[in-house]
């Protein structure tokens, strides 16, 4: 994985401006076609707005901070909090800057020049993966069972979706398409089970399989990848397999606290703007929905994508005429803060973590 100090400069003026175009253009499209003036008029600075812009940024900083706990401890303490800290914002501004699919590549590498060990990298990003995955699994799962099938179906009428614009027909597919969520969740159960099980049973395993696999006709394309995915699963699982219960426990409920924040700050943005509070319970569920349309590998940072997604499962719970004023608030939490934390924080890291491995 060659990605150098040069790589990383480039990303500091071409792959920021991307991204940036994208969610800012395609809010912007969305205020010119959704905003209704008369609505944002009416929008005053109450108490209660204010203790909803608080709110989503107490469940930001308790998300930020279950997650610099969790990355800590999995490092095995050798990061500082400082250390801890500087590395979780260059790991969300990876996720910010990078697609999908690039997102794993450059969080390896900001925590291999952060001071970890391959092994230890390599370990940290897996076991994260994992137990997102985890969580997601049993806690959406849980939704289900306690809100009921009426979580995934989602009615086509939503007045904020109304009009001929292209837009706003894919909002409306991506609204139909929620009520075959059960996929992307099954997938997400499949992805869960088979790293369990690939980490805790059977790593070496895992290895011999993806090695194979690598070597199948239709996959000579992927061989590098999937050897180097079963080498990192067995390199997991070695430096996981003596954790006490404990850990584990620990690891579990700070990804928890970390995806359970990481929702709230919709529903605090909802209780902000609404002027009739909808069934908080159904926002929060709605997330989960929102997340397995994030995932699907789009744009850098899911820009655009993110706020069309956002607009299309959301929409009954915010005023008519003010979603897409709001999909722009949602990101400053979510989005823009952390590039803008990353632009703000990559100069000094650089210097520093240079200076650390030439020390070394």
């Amino acid at each position: 994985m060659a990605t150098t100090t040069d790589d990383i400069k480039q990303v500091r003026t071409r792959n920021i401006i991307l991204p940036l175009l994208l969610s800012m253009g395609i809010s912007a499209y969305l205020i010119a076609t959704n905003l209704d003036v008369s609505a944002f008029k009416l929008i005053h600075f109450t108490g209660k707005l204010a203790l909803g812009l608080c709110l989503a940024a107490l469940a930001l900083i308790i998300r930020d901070a279950a997650f610099m706990y969790k990355v800590r401890l999995s490092s095995g303490e050798k990061l500082s909090w400082g250390q801890a800290i500087r590395a979780i914002v260059m790991w969300e501004f990876g996720a910010a800057i990078t697609p999908k699919l690039g997102e794993l590549a450059f969080t390896f590498f900001v925590l291999k020049r952060s001071g970890l060990s391959l092994g230890r990298s390599t370990g940290v990003v897996i076991l994260n993966t994992f137990l997102d995955n985890l969580v997601f699994v049993i806690a959406f799962g849980l939704m289900y069972l306690i809100l009921g099938h009426h979580i995934i179906l989602i009615s086509s009428d939503c007045a904020d979706l109304s009009g001929d614009h292209v837009v706003q027909k894919l909002m409306l597919q991506v609204r139909h398409l929620a009520q075959s969520a059960w996929i992307g969740y099954f997938i997400f159960c499949g992805a869960a089970l088979f790293f369990g099980i690939s980490i805790f049973v059977l790593p070496t395993t895992a290895k011999r399989f993806f090695y194979r696999l690598s070597n199948t006709k239709g996959f000579h394309r992927f061989h590098d990848s999937l050897k180097h995915l079963g080498d990192e699963i067995e390199i997991t699982a070695h430096e996981y397999k003596n954790q006490t219960r404990a850990f584990w426990a620990k690891m579990f409920t700070a990804s928890l606290i970390n995806w359970t924040a990481r929702y709230c700050i919709v529903n605090a943005l909802v209780f902000a703007f609404a002027t009739v509070n909808p069934n908080f319970w159904d926002v929060h569920a709605r997330q989960y929905l929102l997340w397995i349309f994030l995932v699907i590998p789009t744009t850098p940072g899911a820009s655009g994508w993110a706020e069309i997604t956002f607009v299309a499962l959301n929409c009954e719970f915010m005023p008519v005429g003010l979603s897409a004023a709001i999909v722009l608030v949602w990101r400053l939490y979510t989005y823009y803060f952390y590039l803008l934390a990353g632009i703000i924080v990559l100069p000094g890291w650089l210097k520093r973590t240079s200076a650390k491995r030439v020390a070394s």
